[in-house]
């Protein structure tokens, strides 16, 4: 039933019933003196009200449902996109690799290093891409499962760095990755009775999960800092109720974050970059903000490159 046949049954409810009183004064029907009067009328402007509120829920319900599966097909498009795009170079590579087989007429033939390099880093993409994918529905349904311990969150700094450090080292990339707290580290060291600053970076969270976003900041950070440096500072900060929050802050001096990008930061496949999907961002954004955290990221005020920062709380 529409709200136009709500209506009209009300108004022959209405008419029925002066009909049956002998009232023919049109301009009495619907006034409030003569609903309190008439327990029918009452009756039937209640039913209307009520009617009209579940007709408005049922549409707003509507409407969600809609906007919801808008951004699921959109995300669902977006996604077999970018699956295509390590899949397509595979495809060639393999087809490459058949056709020497084909000409050679060989069961075993040598297998070229830029082949196999171009399988191996499209392979990873891939992988990838399908586990953001994954942990992107997760946080949709919100079924994202945090196993929380007590670890030295300095710790998995200084690995995550390391094994970047690594990476630079074999890449011959002039990019150099500077941890704040290892000059803390060395300046203590003349000081064996004060307790060394990592100390006061234990937090009690899923040390995988923070691991991730470790990662994920610090290899965009070298992504878009071919030359440069990469600062990374990590302290404790007091917060409201005599809490406190540990916050690690990534400054790079790359290219910085795109105008078109920043408003969207966050969200999901915001990027401009040929090699990366934008969902690292959003997925580390939601796995901190599961801990009790905020994470942000703004372009440096001197207009060279960016700072991604992120907080969690300290264990008390």
């Amino acid at each position: 039933m529409n709200d136009s046949d709500i209506a009209a049954n009300l108004d022959r409810v209405i008419l029925k019933e002066d009909m049956g009183t002998g009232n023919t004064n049109a301009k009495g029907i619907g006034n409030k003196a003569d609903s309190s009067e008439n327990p029918i009328l009452n009756s039937a402007l209640e039913v209307n009200k009520g009617a009209m509120e579940t007709i408005n829920r049922y549409k707003q319900d509507l409407d969600e449902l809609r906007t919801i599966y808008n951004k699921q097909k959109e995300f669902i498009s977006i996604a077999v996109h970018e699956l295509r795009s390590p899949i397509t170079p595979i495809l060639g590579t393999l087809e490459l690799i058949e056709l020497e087989f084909e000409e050679t007429g060989k069961d075993v033939i040598p297998l070229r290093k830029d082949l196999y390099e171009r399988l191996l880093r499209n392979a990873n993409r891939m992988e990838r891409l399908a586990s953001e994918i994954l942990d992107v529905t997760k946080i949709s349904d919100h079924s994202m499962n945090l196993d929380k311990n007590d670890f030295n969150l300095s710790t998995i700094m200084s690995e995550a760095i390391d094994d970047y450090r690594k990476q630079l080292k074999q890449s011959n990339v002039s990019t150099k990755l500077i941890y704040e707290n290892d000059t803390r580290q060395e300046k203590n060291k003349s000081e064996p009775d004060r307790m060394s600053p990592a100390n006061d970076f234990v937090v009690y969270a899923d040390k995988d999960r923070i691991a991730q976003v470790i990662y994920n900041v610090l290899g965009n950070a070298i992504k878009f800092t071919e030359q440069g440096t990469i600062a990374v500072f990590i302290s404790r900060q007091g917060r409201e109720n005599n809490r406190s929050e540990i916050r690690i802050s990534v400054r790079d001096t790359g290219i910085g974050i795109h105008p078109d990008i920043l408003p969207k930061l966050f969200c999901v496949f915001a990027t401009k970059s040929e090699n990366g999907t934008g969902l690292g961002l959003f997925i580390s954004k939601n796995i901190i903000e599961a801990h009790g955290g905020k994470m942000w990221g703004e372009n440096n005020a001197n207009g060279r490159g960016a700072t991604f920062s992120f907080t969690i709380p300290a264990k008390r």
